[in-house]
């Protein structure tokens, strides 16, 4: 009796043992999925009512292990047309440096199928210490990494001063398209006037 009480223990003892290396895989496989805070609130929206609301939405993509971008916002309604409306978003894109790009506005639209977000409303793109950028509409396509705008805009740096109406900015390349009525001021002396600025 004495050997088979010890026989059960051994089994006992295994079978924890089993239970503990599965629990610990069980989380090393969690921990290794890419962490997507939110989408399940926007996947909510493909076919949820018109109207639904989330508050505090977050989204995020990754390229491999790295974050390529940040999108939150204070809350997210289900428009008629299937995008999803959003007061007060945030995005925040990260360059291949390190560096970061920050957007604002007080309101905003996501594509469901494109991600593409839509600023309106007091839009203010802050790129570094000293780059800042006005207008009031933008648009932020994730997938080409372009920000666009048909409207007037400003953009400050440290020592420059460009105005103009509709840009184009490719976040890879890092080359900016002016589409017309450029004004570039250098130290407070104007450099160009009129036409289009960029390659």
């Amino acid at each position: 009796m004495k050997s088979l009480a010890i026989h059960h223990v051994g089994y006992l003892k295994y079978m924890f043992l089993s239970l503990a290396i599965l629990i610990l895989l069980g989380l090393g496989w969690h921990l290794w999925q890419p962490f997507t805070l939110g989408s399940g609130e926007i996947l909510f929206f493909n076919s949820g009512p018109e109207g639904a609301m989330v508050t505090d939405l977050s989204m995020v993509q990754f390229e491999g292990r790295e974050t390529r971008w940040t999108l939150n916002a204070k809350s997210a309604i289900r428009a008629r047309d299937d995008n999803v409306i959003i007061k007060q978003p945030h995005l925040e894109v990260y360059h291949n440096d390190g560096r970061k790009m920050e957007v604002t506005s007080s309101q905003g639209a996501v594509n469901n199928e494109t991600r593409a977000v839509i600023f309106h409303g007091g839009v203010e793109a802050m790129d570094g210490p000293h780059n800042r950028l006005t207008t009031d509409w933008l648009r932020f396509d994730p997938n080409e990494r372009i920000l666009y705008t048909d409207q007037a805009f400003r953009l400050e740096g440290e020592n420059v001063r460009m105005e103009g109406v509709g840009f184009v900015l490719n976040q890879e390349t890092r080359i900016l398209r002016v589409t017309s009525k450029v004004r570039v001021m250098f130290n407070e002396v104007l450099i160009k006037e009129g036409g289009a600025w960029g390659s």
